[in-house]
């Protein structure tokens, strides 16, 4: 009788957990990203899938070695109208800062997001 809670417990809080990992249809995609800050314009291609992702960010300078290479993106919380993340520099390139994403859907179900404190303009490229 214990080992059956026991194993019934594992499996609620399993399920539990992919549940609420769940990454909303909205969100998952190729996307053009834009993002201004007070020095310049970038931009980048993020890759969203419903286990995570890819971001890269598009560069034509060299002088910062924390752009220009594709890196993880991972899933931190979903829920149906958001969607937070990490880009994962750290695990790519020595030297470089995670950075934090979110995304949510808007009141009339448009995909909006952040970069840090930055807006991000989104473009969908594929689904």
């Amino acid at each position: 009788m214990m080992i059956r809670r026991g194993v019934f417990s594992v499996l609620l809080m399993v399920a539990t957990s992919l549940a609420m990992a769940q990454v909303a249809k909205p969100f998952i995609g190729t996307w053009k990203t834009e993002w201004e800050t007070d020095k310049q314009t970038y931009e980048a291609e993020m890759v969203v899938t419903e286990t995570g992702g890819t971001w890269k960010t598009q560069t034509s300078r060299r002088n910062n070695p924390c752009f220009g290479r594709e890196v993880p993106l991972q899933h931190d919380a979903a829920t149906e109208r958001s969607l937070s993340m990490t880009l994962k520099f750290s695990d790519v390139i020595t030297g470089c800062r995670n950075v934090s994403v979110k995304l949510d859907l808007d009141g009339a179900g448009a995909v909006i997001g952040k970069r840090s404190n930055y807006d991000l303009k989104l473009t969908r490229t594929s689904n």
